[in-house]
């Protein structure tokens, strides 16, 4: 019973669709829809808020009374 992921209408759509052929009322699929396409929504907003770090990223730049690499 693999849904699609997505919140796009044809996503929710063709869940309604399978879970219905499958046996469950027709609120029942419609609420697990719903909850399906909330999560998917919900990971890609986490994705795109996440802002991108380095690993051993400075946050600030260093400025010009410190040296780099004082031992060159």
């Amino acid at each position: 019973m693999p849904l699609i992921q997505g919140s796009s209408e044809e996503s929710m759509h063709a869940n309604i669709k399978k879970l219905i052929g499958e046996g469950y009322k027709r609120k029942q699929a419609v609420a697990i829809a719903y909850s399906i396409a909330e999560k998917a929504k919900s990971k890609d907003d986490q994705i795109e808020k996440r802002p991108f770090q380095y690993k051993n990223h400075c946050i600030s730049a260093p400025t010009e009374e410190t040296q780099q690499f004082p031992y060159l």
